[in-house]
């Protein structure tokens, strides 16, 4: 993952937070390796099937085309969704963008307190029933953060931070890299 860098000379000449730049990438491991297997099984079938069966290799592309869509439709989710871009003081997830100065600190500075979801469901198991009851009802009572950039959940294989606007606004930011998205918007967002 690239890190977060400073712009150098224009740093100290930068407005309020427009200094600090992040750009998050997300992992293609996956992606690739799913579209190479299904490239060497298409490859393979065109080298037995071709050119007498045509047909049957067109009906193997197709499919293969298919699940080549069907495995990477949650890795494609993320690049339109989650994307998380920090730049001239505006942070971007997916197709919303919002000014880095609308967080509010304290939040901010909260978020690195939160647990990873690893951690908060090791949490949830060392739980009796009763206890787990009144979390229920507590987390009933108040209204869920809205996630930043779209989507309906933060997907498999990414960690969850929640800030707030200084209007009061919960946002949920679906993330790769925790650590670096708060070290970037501690930066951006120093008071």
């Amino acid at each position: 993952m690239e890190g977060t860098e400073g712009s150098g000379a224009g740093a100290a000449t930068a407005s309020y937070g427009r200094a600090v730049v992040y750009r998050e990438k997300l992992p293609r491991r996956w992606t690739v390796v799913t579209v190479a297997v299904l490239a060497v099984w298409v490859a393979y079938q065109g080298s037995v099937l071709l050119p007498e069966d045509s047909t049957v290799w067109f009906v193997i592309l197709g499919f293969s085309a298919f699940f080549a869509l069907v495995f990477n439709a949650v890795p494609f989710s993320k690049r339109i969704y989650h994307r998380i871009r920090l730049s001239d003081g505006q942070l971007t997830v997916g197709r919303e963008t919002i000014a880095v100065d609308s967080l509010a600190v304290e939040s901010v500075r909260e978020a690195r307190e939160q647990p990873t979801d690893a951690e908060f469901a090791s949490s949830l198991a060392s739980r009796s029933r009763e206890e787990l009851a009144e979390l229920r009802r507590a987390s009933s009572a108040t209204a869920s953060p809205r996630l930043l950039g779209g989507g309906w959940s933060v997907p498999m294989g990414m960690d969850q931070i929640v800030v707030e606007t200084v209007r009061g606004e919960s946002l949920l930011i679906a993330t790769h890299d925790r650590e670096a998205l708060l070290d970037a918007l501690t930066r951006a967002r120093r008071s």
